[in-house]
């Protein structure tokens, strides 16, 4: 990367409180330094005894904590226990000390040291003793009489009466020596490892990303009391966006861009124990939105080409702008255009067609530069309207006798766009067409041609389809022509029913016809179509013919075919003719019966049959049965007949016991039948002595096969009698002995639900039955059964319901107060195990599960429980249905902030974003209270979206550039709260403001250098940094480096004045600007007075330096005014063309043309920077004065780039002259000439205004306005 380094930098920010350096390898195991083992047998004396234990055997070599100080003691008392590092030579540092109590002298004792009070030792750390009394308790032992070694010494000071205090350095070179060791133990623990906490890894998008946020704050922590402030931090980030603070926090050094870091954080103890964490920070791209683009829009299907449709707003809180197109879509008409606002616009050439294309779809991708955002826009073609045919459907009737051209209806046809319409008849015809009417021939009429005989029997109607079309599109309606048809005459009496006798024989006028014709001269006749030779019409009447016999039950009826007609058409119906039947005799008191003994042997009467006949016939009855038992006889009267039995018949009621005569009596044409029964009576039968009856049985006691009731019968004749039983029931628990008449049990009735049986008992000599009778047996000591009080329940189960939840007791009853009860349940589905459970002793239905409905299989589940008292069982059937509860919607992020831009009322601001959930997928609602704030934003309830409710400008006092807000949401039942931190940022919508246009300030030319002369002062209504005003010197001034503006306005002097006369005034410009760059700018002139000698100041009187004295002037006054002579001659000298409307242009092939640009006023402006230029150059390039006919001047134009003046130290003596005004000589001159050129100035003025009043004058006698052209000496 060209003109860049990237920098890795790591950053290791280290802490130590305590220790500066770990010295050697922590320990890893428990160990022991020093030694309790020896013939302990001498002990130091002396007050304030100090022992330096420089022994291998008391040096430690490795980083751990003294835990334990074991020691044996020749005598009850105490000592400090301590922990000496060598520095060098004979200083050494006392590390720490426990002070140790002997309360078992002689023997080894030991005394722990608590975690936080313990001393941390270090690789070469050394033991020893001191007590500032007079006895010292820890025995020593010599080694070779106190000499040897000079790595194992004792060393001893005395007199040491002070405590010793750590960490203190002491100087041991006073101290004795001996070879000696003491009996004194350490025992060591090794460090505790440290830990990390609070270093999680963390998302943010990068919008949400600035310098100083606040990423962790982390704890670390050892368990080693000790180490509490002696803890090292060790930060590495492997790059420059994030630094570690001595507060252990982790911040944003400067903003990172998208991606994902690592970073390290190692905690050390002294030790060299380490714990590291390595949390990730994850930096994503917050996608850019397209703000405005709606679902649809629409358009007509004659928009032309090139057309702008929609306008796309696409921002990204990050990059703006955003760069969009069309994604995709091969065919697609339409095109996104690249703008400040991107234009989706219709292709060029295209031309929309509703029918083949209804909508197109334009997929629109904006890209941020790191990610793509798709909207998606469908464009509605709006067609072409077809023209409307407002009149139809419609019908029209007439005569099918009209035959001559006639107009049927007026078509009403509108086209929304006004065009062009045709109409024509589908199909096409040539009884009936469309063709304009005339007049006004401004609408069409459908009519009939005419010339065609019209049938209504053959076409009744015509039916067509109108079509109407204008260029692209038609309408259609329906159109129906009924004819009206011609009517046939009416028969009025018919149709009609006439009875006559069946005995009619003679010709007889049944019916009189009543026809009409609603067309009065048409000449009606009528004829019979059916059974023409028994009946007959004459005129109108119809005729029996007679001659011929009827016969109702050959033929009841004769429907007669009656057709009447005109000359065009007939019409016919029915007159039915009814036969009245001859009616037959009538057995009146048929059918009967009689009883007659089986031992009967004379002849007798048994009954007499009497007959009635309406027509008072003679009536013969005779028997239909073939039998020589029985006869008939006439009775007593004409319509009696007696029937008899013969004698000696010999009857047997076992073989024959009822005999069925059948009985026919009739007159000439019909007859009646009907039947007699005889009945044999037989010998009686046997019969019962003790039933009907009823007994009773217990359901407990009664065993199988017991007797439970004999039944007793006689018979007249003494025969044996047989018994048969049955019973109400099917399954009763009985049977009979058909010999004895025993009743016994046939089954356990343990289980027995009824309360009772009806057996029905029969019994039989061989011949004759008794008739049945009933015995009625009841059951007593019932077991009743239990009964659930509902045989079916549903139950709604809500869900989320906490294990062990109860659902339902379903209740079982029991007449029998005693029993107990079991219940076990089946499922359906067999899942439903898995969530409920019912109880065995009580059948209570609980939960086993907390219930979700989104995840739960089944949403309905069947138990089926059974319960039993050990006899008997009954079911219930229970439904349970989950039911959906409303899970309230719920902020998944809680916190939200966001800068914005102050702006006026209705402005809507960033989206936030809102991160939120509601599992049951239910439309939200937003609402806001923003506290005492409530009122400065509106709330767009269906996306959260903010807007500002009023003109919000910080500028005014009071405004709080801090908005706080809660934030809900709500299904419109529950409610979450998010909050919201709005930042609104000042617009810099104020520019600085001089608190005047111009300072005049007074300063003597010999003032110092650094002096200040004066102060400007400019305000800034903007608050923050937008109100901060910042001021320089405008940077062209000529007098810039003479002075400078501080911070606060002053005007301060930064070289020497003296090379000013007195007198001189010198200009400055200085800009007010403020952090966003608007400015304003102040003219400051500082003055030069005259100071006599005196001591007056003269400011009034203003001194110049002499133009023509000061050298650089003449450097460039010599060509100019060669230059000024020039364009005054241009200006003035040359005749003015006839036409006064005068434009300018500059020369299209100057090499300057670009730089410059001339307005019809012949102003030339400079339109681009000349710092490419040197200086010194001159620009040249010619103007043209054209007026509107053609006629043209010319003028050539020099533009001179001047080489800045800078003093040296030989022309410091030109500041020293006299001004050109002080300097009498030139005044003897300049003032008549300068009379002159006022002269001269008013006559060319005066001739100007003349000529270019009458050429005004002159022009406006034809109406036009012109104006005369100019020359002006511009000066550059």
């Amino acid at each position: 990367m060209t003109g860049k380094v990237n920098v890795i930098s790591c950053l290791i920010l280290i802490f130590i409180c305590k220790q500066d350096y770990v010295s050697a390898a922590a320990c890893q195991n428990v160990g022991t330094t020093g030694t309790i083992t020896g013939n302990f047998n001498t002990r130091d004396t002396g007050t304030g005894v100090a022992v330096l234990m420089d022994h291998e055997d008391f040096d430690f070599n490795c980083c751990g904590f003294v835990n334990r100080w074991t020691f044996e003691a020749d005598v009850v008392g105490s000592v400090d226990a301590m922990i000496w590092r060598q520095d060098t030579g004979n200083t050494y540092t006392l590390v720490g000390f426990n002070t140790i109590t002997s309360s078992n002298p002689t023997n080894q004792e030991w005394e722990d040291i608590a975690n936080g009070n313990r001393i941390r030792v270090e690789n070469a750390d050394l033991i020893g003793l001191h007590t500032t009394s007079s006895s010292f308790i820890i025995p020593c032992y010599l080694e070779n009489q106190g000499n040897g070694n000079s790595g194992r010494k004792k060393k001893t000071l005395t007199s040491v009466v002070s405590s010793m205090s750590s960490p203190s350095p002491y100087d041991w070179s006073s101290a004795s020596s001996a070879n000696a060791v003491c009996a004194i133990e350490a025992t060591t623990t090794p460090s505790q490892n440290p830990s990390l906490t609070g270093l999680t890894d963390v998302i943010k998008y990068n919008d949400e990303v600035f310098a100083s946020d606040l990423l962790f704050t982390f704890t670390a922590t050892d368990g080693d009391l000790e180490d509490a402030n002696n803890l090292t931090i060790t930060f590495n980030s492997a790059t420059s966006y994030f630094g570690h603070q001595s507060t252990n926090e982790i911040r944003v050094t400067t903003v990172p861009p998208i991606g994902s870091y690592s970073l390290t954080v190692t905690v050390t103890d002294p030790c060299g124990n380490l714990n590291t964490s390595t949390p990730t920070i994850t930096v994503i791209n917050r996608l850019p939105v397209i703000n405005n683009l709606p679902n649809s829009v629409s358009i007509i299907e004659d928009t032309t080409d090139n057309t702008l449709i929609f306008t796309i707003n696409a921002t990204d809180t990050v990059t703006d702008p955003v760069t969009c197109w069309k994604n995709g879509g091969v065919g697609i008409p339409f095109s996104v255009t690249p703008s400040t606002d991107y234009g989706v616009y219709l292709d060029t050439g295209t031309i929309l067609s509703y029918d083949s294309n209804p909508s197109y779809t334009v997929t629109v991708r904006c890209n941020d530069g790191s990610d793509n955002v798709d909207g998606v826009l469908t464009i509605i073609i709006i067609p072409n309207q077809a023209p409307v045919i407002n009149s139809l459907p419609d019908t029209v009737s007439f005569l099918e006798d009209d035959n001559t051209n006639t107009l049927l209806h007026r078509l009403n046809v509108t086209d929304f766009e006004g065009d062009v319409i045709s109409c024509s008849l589908i199909p096409t015809s040539t009884l009936f067409d469309i063709s304009l009417v005339q007049p006004p021939n401004n609408e069409y009429g459908i009519y009939l041609t005419g010339g065609t005989t019209l049938d209504y029997d053959t076409t009744p109607s015509y039916s067509f389809t109108v079509k109407c079309e204008d260029q692209r599109r038609d309408d259609t309606g329906s159109f129906t022509i009924n004819l009206i048809r011609n009517t046939p005459p009416v028969i009025n009496s018919l149709p009609f029913t006439e009875s006559i006798s069946e005995d009619l024989i003679t010709k007889t006028l049944i019916h009189t016809l009543n026809v009409t014709d609603v067309n009065t001269a048409d000449i009606i006749t009528c004829a019979l179509n059916s059974h023409t030779i028994l009946f007959e019409i004459a005129g109108f009447g119809v005729f029996l013919t007679g001659g011929t016999a009827l016969n109702y039950d050959v033929t009841p009826t004769y429907l007669l075919d009656i057709e009447c007609g005109d000359h065009r058409r007939n019409v016919s119906d029915v007159l039915t003719v009814d036969l009245i039947r001859n009616e037959p005799p009538s057995i009146v008191n048929l059918p009967m019966s009689c009883e007659i003994q089986e031992s009967i042997t004379a002849e007798s009467l048994l009954y007499t049959v009497s007959v009635t006949d309406p027509t008072n016939d003679t009536v013969t009855c005779s028997l239909t049965t073939a039998t020589t038992t029985f006869f008939l006889q006439s009775g007593s009267s004409q319509f009696e007949t007696d029937i008899y039995v013969r004698g000696n018949q010999a009857f047997d009621y076992d073989a024959l016991n009822r005999y069925t005569l059948g009985i026919k009596c009739a007159d000439q044409r019909r007859n009646d039948t009907s039947e007699f029964y005889i009945y044999l009576l037989r010998n009686m039968p046997p019969y019962f002595t003790n039933l009907q009856a009823k007994t009773s049985v217990s359901a407990q006691t009664v065993v199988t096969g017991q007797v439970v009731y004999s039944v007793t019968s006689v018979d007249p004749e003494s025969d044996n009698v047989q018994y048969t039983m049955t019973s109400s029931s099917a399954s009763a628990p009985f049977s009979i002995n058909q010999n004895t008449g025993e009743i016994s049990l046939s089954r356990s009735i343990n289980t027995e639900l009824s309360a009772g049986y009806e057996l029905y008992i029969n019994a039989s000599d061989g011949r004759n039955n008794a008739a049945s009778r009933t015995l009625s047996v009841r059951i007593t000591d019932i077991n009743k059964p239990p009964s659930f009080l509902n045989p079916s329940q549903t139950v709604t189960v809500l869900e989320g319901i906490i294990i062990g939840s109860s659902i339902l007791q379903p209740i079982l009853t029991d007449d029998d107060v005693s029993d107990t009860h079991t219940f076990y349940a089946s499922y359906s589905p067999p899942e439903g195990v898995i969530y409920f459970r019912v109880n065995s002793t009580t059948g209570l239905i609980t939960s086993t599960v907390v219930i979700d409905y989104e995840t739960i299989p089944y949403k309905t589940f069947l138990l089926t429980i059974t319960g039993s008292d050990s006899l008997m069982v009954d079911t219930t059937n229970i439904t349970l249905n989950i039911q959906n509860m409303n899970e309230p919607p719920k902020f998944t992020k809680t916190k939200y902030a966001f800068t914005a831009i102050e702006n006026s009322a209705g402005t809507i601001l960033q989206d936030p974003y809102y991160q939120f959930s509601d599992e049951d997928g239910d439309t939200v609602k937003f609402s806001l209270n923003c506290g005492t704030d409530t009122g400065l934003l509106d709330i767009d309830s269906s996306t959260g979206l903010l807007s500002y409710a009023i003109d919000y400008d910080l500028d005014v006092a009071g405004t709080s550039s801090l908005i706080i807000c809660e934030i809900y949401i709500t299904d419109n039942e529950y409610t979450d709260t998010a909050y919201l931190n709005i930042t609104v940022l000042d617009a810099n919508d104020n520019s600085p403001s001089f608190l005047s246009d111009e300072y005049t300030f007074v300063v003597v030319n010999s003032q110092s250098i650094g002096s200040t002369i004066g102060k400007v002062d400019a305000n800034d209504n903007d608050v923050g940094t937008n109100g901060n005003v910042l001021y320089h010197l405008a940077q062209e001034d000529l007098n810039n480096g003479l002075f400078s503006v501080s911070s606060d306005g002053s005007i301060i002097i930064q070289q020497s004045l003296e090379r000013f006369v007195p007198g001189t005034s010198l200009n400055l410009t200085v800009y007010a600007v403020d952090s966003g760059g608007q400015q304003d700018t102040a003219l400051v002139n500082v003055i030069l007075p005259v100071v006599e000698s005196n001591g007056n100041v003269y400011v009034d009187v203003i001194y110049y330096k002499s133009f023509f004295s000061y050298a650089p002037n003449m450097a460039w006054f010599v060509p100019l005014m060669k230059f000024t002579k020039v364009q005054v001659t241009l200006n003035y000298n040359k005749s003015l063309p006839n036409n006064c409307d005068v434009h300018y242009h500059l020369t299209q092939e100057g090499v300057s043309n670009a730089l410059f640009e001339i307005d019809d006023n012949g102003s030339i402006k400079l339109i681009q920077s000349l710092t490419s230029y040197a200086e010194g150059s001159v620009l040249d390039f010619t103007v043209y004065a054209v007026d509107s006919d053609g006629n043209q001047d010319t003028a050539a134009v020099y533009i001179m780039l001047p080489v800045p003046y800078e003093p040296t130290a030989s022309t410091q003596n030109e500041i020293q002259y006299m001004t050109f005004f002080s300097y009498a000589p030139n005044m003897a001159w300049f003032v008549p000439l300068t009379f002159v050129l006022s002269i001269t100035l008013i006559v060319v003025i005066h001739t100007l205004y003349t000529s270019k009043c009458s050429c005004k004058s002159s022009k406006q006698n034809k109406n036009k306005r012109k104006r005369r052209p100019r020359r002006r000496l511009e000066r550059y």
